[in-house]
């Protein structure tokens, strides 16, 4: 593995090689033990009490902090701390009476997710640190992500007729992330472009793991949750020709037959279109 200012330039499967400590509490990236223990991180509570400044609306169960990390050299690695509390008992009976399937989304679960999507040669979020704590809470340490774009910003940014080529490659690129991904029988669940980082190469990195769904809990529905979420969210920024092409690369690197992409197609229409019907609703009651 090839760290270079928060990014991972080497592209391929990678196994993240873990040791436990604190009876189990925290479960560390070997890759990362002389940083957390310079930095005192050698116990579940010691990472969960990091304070650092916020990044993202803090959620009842959920939170994001941005942190400094001492390095051996003496400089300082940008990390995010994702603090994961248990969910209300509300919230559960919400799914039971909705009938809303409910899956697991605390920090392991993250990082787990993380892991598979690194061993399947899926570049994302490099994992520090995952702490179990004793009352149901859960924090995630991850390695922060530098000189990225978003793939919502690029593709609104990009004039068509000065960047085309750089447009069409990189549609390619998430085109073929989403194959991949769904071939391996992930699904994101908040596939939307704003959580589609790019880096050099250009790499396109999804990040926000936590609501992933993994192999036998994979179904043709998460694929068209994932698929309808990405069109509409990439409706406005890209045009007809462009979504062609997303689809053209996306049915080949997934190994689907077209037959069955003519059947997929359909629902991720459908799906993207109940999409923007309950934004439009959301927006109206405000």
């Amino acid at each position: 593995m090839k760290i270079r200012d928060g990014n991972v330039t080497a592209v391929g499967r990678q196994t993240v090689e873990t040791a436990e400590l604190d009876d189990g509490r925290l479960v560390i990236n070997q890759a990362f033990w002389d940083v957390l223990k310079l930095n005192g991180l050698e116990s579940a509570s010691a990472l969960w009490s990091i304070r650092g400044e916020d990044v993202k609306k803090q959620l009842t169960i959920r939170g994001t902090e941005r942190v400094f990390l001492e390095s051996p050299d003496g400089s300082k690695i940008e990390a995010y701390l994702k603090r994961y509390r248990p969910l209300p008992w509300r919230e559960y009976f919400k799914n039971i009476v909705s009938h809303r399937p409910f899956f697991p989304k605390g920090a392991e679960h993250e990082w787990d997710a993380i892991r598979a999507f690194l061993a399947a040669g899926i570049p994302t979020m490099q994992p520090i640190a995952v702490a179990s704590m004793d009352d149901g809470c859960g924090a995630l340490l991850t390695l922060g992500i530098t000189e990225y774009r978003r793939a919502s910003d690029l593709l609104a940014e990009w004039q068509i007729d000065s960047r085309g080529k750089e447009r069409t490659e990189l549609v390619e690129k998430i085109a073929e992330l989403a194959g991949k991904m769904h071939s391996a029988e992930f699904a994101h669940q908040d596939f939307y472009l704003v959580h589609l980082f790019v880096v050099e190469g250009p790499t396109v990195m999804p990040i926000d793991l936590q609501r992933v769904v993994f192999n036998d809990q994979f179904s043709k529905r998460w694929r068209t949750k994932d698929l309808g979420q990405l069109l509409y969210s990439a409706r406005k920024s890209t045009t007809t020709q462009e979504r062609r092409v997303f689809w053209e690369t996306y049915v080949k690197s997934s190994g689907m037959t077209w037959k069955q992409a003519d059947e997929l197609l359909q629902a991720v229409k459908r799906k993207a279109d109940a999409i923007e019907r309950r934004s439009k609703r959301k927006a109206g009651k405000k």
